[in-house]
């Protein structure tokens, strides 16, 4: 919700209302069953909500017989959003809007821990994620190839092959492909994920939905993958949410029958290389970050993007990171700091993602005596406002 913003939605004939926003500054409403609001729902419905999200997104909550059903997002320029880059600091973020499924959307964007700029949300996102399992994060699952064409809506009907099962034969089908041979079945290494729209796929080009976004962007190749999981010590599910990118465990969709699979619990997010099996993707599980694992194209995953061109080089984030020194790792309980800014702020996060209380952090030393024995994540904040994180192992 707006800070300081008075709105009120009222009707003003039939099936129609009107949506007034005001800088009265003020935390009021005015709810009024409005009906049937051109398709909003076939019945009569109560609006509950209009908000905005952190990148300036209005969206439309409404439920129908005291369930919640949906949230639409209201098109216009969302306010606030300049299409700016992040700034050169690793976690400094911006914004970018361009259009996805025939609406107006703005991102946010952040400067990654490997100096590129990435998309801060999934594709078909609704925010950028709050939690490890905010399902208002989890945003859509795409089969390897394919555009922006429906079929990546988490309920989209399922339909056999087409044919030719390529990208050049999909002929507007918006379905997502299951079965044996599921979605581009016969596959090569040759094969890729570049073509600018649908329009410009062929039997072995599918078409890449990150450029969509705008000049520059694409899909991350798996050694882009590699650099940002290092980078910023992307090692299970809680630290993949707690890195720059906020990552979530959006799960995976099957190619076999569309199930659903390990939402709020795995991360599956494709790349543009091609592996034996179909194409690379980075899993993030309980206990690991694998940037090469491969899956048959057919599998659903979250698509996050990356723009090319002028970004931080990766030498500029490294003699970054060699002022801060973190010793001895492992450690027996004291952490010794050195750094050459003043520190400002000290986090410790465990395994699961959780920020811990009461750490104890004077003189540039952090006491995890009270901790027990494992790995962990130390993320300080420098004067600069420069944030580093080190993965430490305490004995």
């Amino acid at each position: 919700m707006f800070q300081n913003l008075h709105f009120e939605i009222r009707k003003i004939g039939a099936g129609l209302a009107l949506l007034t926003i005001a800088g009265s500054y003020l935390y009021s409403q005015q709810w009024e069953d409005v009906g049937d609001a051109q398709g909003v729902s076939a019945a009569g419905s109560s609006y509950n909500n209009v908000v905005v999200d952190q990148t300036g997104n209005y969206y439309l909550s409404y439920s129908e017989d005291v369930t919640k059903v949906k949230r639409i997002p209201l098109n216009g320029t969302p306010p606030g959003c300049t299409n700016t880059d992040p700034g050169s600091n690793a976690g400094d973020t911006g914004c970018v809007t361009f259009t996805y499924q025939g609406q107006k959307v703005t991102y946010s964007t952040v400067r990654g821990g490997d100096g590129n700029i990435w998309l801060q949300q999934n594709l078909g996102s609704a925010q950028v994620a709050s939690a490890m399992g905010d399902a208002e994060s989890y945003g859509d699952l795409f089969q390897w190839g394919r555009w922006d064409d429906g079929h990546q809506l988490r309920n989209s009907a399922t339909a056999a092959p087409t044919s030719p099962n390529t990208p050049d034969g999909l002929a507007g089908s918006n379905a997502f492909i299951i079965g044996s041979p599921s979605w581009w079945g016969v596959s090569a290494a040759t094969d890729k994920w570049t073509a600018s729209n649908a329009a410009n796929a062929s039997n072995n080009v599918g078409a890449d939905p990150c450029m969509a976004v705008g000049a520059g962007w694409k899909m991350p190749s798996q050694a882009e993958w590699t650099a940002i999981v290092d980078s910023e010590n992307i090692a299970n599910p809680g630290t993949g949410y707690n890195s720059h990118l906020k990552l979530p465990a959006s799960g995976y969709r099957s190619s076999s029958n569309g199930a659903l699979t390990f939402v709020g619990q795995r991360g599956y997010f494709w790349s543009s290389d091609t592996s034996n099996s179909g194409g690379k993707y980075l899993y993030i599980g309980s206990t690991i970050a694998n940037p090469s694992s491969g899956a048959m194209r057919g599998q659903g995953s979250a698509v996050r993007c990356i723009k090319t061109g002028p970004a931080l080089g990766t030498a500029d984030i490294i003699r970054k990171t060699e002022t801060i020194g973190f010793y001895p790792n492992p450690t027996n309980g004291i952490l010794n700091i050195k750094a050459d800014s003043l520190i400002e702020n000290v986090n410790v996060i465990n395994m699961v993602g959780q920020r811990l209380n009461n750490i104890q952090f004077s003189n540039n030393q952090i006491n995890l005596n009270g901790l027990p024995n494992g790995i962990y994540i130390v993320e300080l904040k420098v004067k600069n406002g420069q944030v580093f994180s080190k993965k430490i192992i305490k004995n």
